[in-house]
């Protein structure tokens, strides 16, 4: 049977990136999270050399069976299953690891030759309705039919292998409700949260001074209560070395006065004085690596404006960061706090607004945001050298009940205490939040 097809359309190049598909394969080679990574987002069939084929069937054994992925051991069950030559020795499997920009990116190599391989599905797919269309045999509804459930397993082939049923309510309330807590009652790993204030309203101390009681092993705000310490990474986009140096100096003494000197190991720190732009390979990558590697429990980052280098109201800008963090987040477990600054008042009401300066994004990305506001009292609200009392606020809702505090006051050792105004009443609530 002969068909109209244009000869032009059967003379083209079929959709692939060997580049991508070598890359994808050679971060296998180095990294076990990067192996796990590309299986979960390419399919065998996705690849368009047939000996990159090879090679990902062997790696996904190998891995499907806890065994090590690198170019040794690949070489060995390609070589035990005779196919070792068919895929260009094992000098190949060398040149794969050669091939990889960075490890860290693998994911993204994966995606790109899936993309690539559900491009030529497509065009296979479109031959055969084409033919079908052109064949006198079979009624057209039922070919019609067929087409349509060619089109959905073409569809589907983009779900994920562990896609499971929706759940009936009655089993879903059932589930044993569990926490992973960082501090029990304030904090769960996975947590994200934004700190906002005025330009010297005390958020960066703040945030320092979480970092390094959680480090020690002590609640950041009930200071004579011990919990267990956690790592804790700081990606310092504001501060240089020596600023950051002499900030966190008094707080390691005052840690060391409690006898819950952090362990070496336990903090490690960066200082980017000249930002971060995540939206950027390179930079998304430097993140990522010291991600994968060290592993924290808390990523502390930014403040926010840092971390791209472009409008800072743009929501796409503010997206492509926060993906960036939701990874960093998820690879490590991690709760992940940064601040940001609160917009200069409007003129209208009492104070200024809390919300995060910039794009609304970071007003949604939070499970919990919360601004530094001087309390109404003016003797307990004095600056001075870095603030005395303030009320920790919410800016938006909380979408699960902690104990954070309501107030806090400049300590002694510490930066801030959580305090109790003297005219609280039952409920915790104060016209003034006065500290005298």
């Amino acid at each position: 049977m002969t068909t109209d097809l244009d000869p032009e359309l059967l003379e083209r190049t079929p959709p692939r990136d060997v580049l991508a598909e070598q890359s994808a394969l050679g971060a296998c080679l180095l990294s076990p999270l990067a192996c796990a990574e590309v299986l979960a987002a390419s399919a065998a069939e996705a690849y368009y050399q047939p000996r990159h084929v090879t090679i990902y069937r062997a790696i996904a054994e190998l891995f499907s069976q806890k065994q090590p992925v690198d170019q040794i051991t690949v070489a060995k069950y390609l070589a035990d299953h005779g196919d070792l030559a068919r895929i260009g020795g094992a000098g190949y499997l060398f040149e794969l690891v050669q091939a990889v920009p960075t490890a860290a990116n693998g994911e993204y190599y994966a995606e790109i030759v899936q993309d690539r391989g559900l491009r030529r599905a497509l065009i296979e797919l479109g031959n055969r309705l084409t033919q079908m269309g052109y064949s006198p045999d079979g009624e057209t509804s039922e070919l019609i039919e067929r087409a349509v459930a060619m089109c959905r397993e073409l569809r589907d082939r983009t779900s994920d292998d562990d896609d499971l049923p929706t759940e009936d309510i009655l089993d879903f309330v059932e589930h044993e409700e569990t926490y992973d807590w960082i501090v029990p009652g304030l904090l769960e790993r996975m947590d994200r949260m934004i700190l906002t204030a005025g330009e010297g309203g005390g958020k960066s101390v703040m945030l320092r001074q979480i970092a390094i009681t959680l480090a020690a092993g002590i609640h950041p705000f009930e200071t004579w209560k011990t919990i267990d310490p956690i790592k804790v990474m700081v990606l310092d986009c504001e501060n240089g070395e020596a600023a950051s140096r002499r900030k966190y100096k008094p707080l390691l003494a005052a840690a060391d006065s409690l006898e819950r000197p952090i362990r070496r190991g336990q903090f490690h720190i960066r200082c980017r004085p000249e930002g971060l732009d995540l939206t950027r390979p390179q930079d998304r990558s430097w993140v990522m690596r010291r991600v994968e590697e060290f592993k924290p429990e808390l990523l502390v980052v930014g403040p926010i404006y840092r971390l791209h280098a472009g409008d800072p109201n743009s929501e796409e800008l503010a997206r492509k960061v926060s993906v960036v963090l939701d990874e960093a987040r998820a690879t490590a477990g991690a709760a992940v706090f940064m601040e940001a600054h609160a917009p200069h008042h409007n003129g209208f009401g009492q104070h200024r607004a809390l919300r995060p300066v910039g794009s609304s994004l970071w007003m949604r990305w939070p499970e919990f945001g919360f601004g530094l506001r001087p309390v109404e009292d003016e003797k307990s609200a004095e600056d001075g050298d870095g603030a005395r009392g303030r009320r920790f606020l919410p800016w938006r809702g909380m979408r699960d009940e902690r104990n954070w505090p309501r107030f806090v006051r400049q300590g002694d050792k510490w930066p801030w205490i959580s305090y109790k105004p003297i005219d609280a009443d039952m409920y915790g609530n104060s016209q003034t939040g006065a500290i005298w």
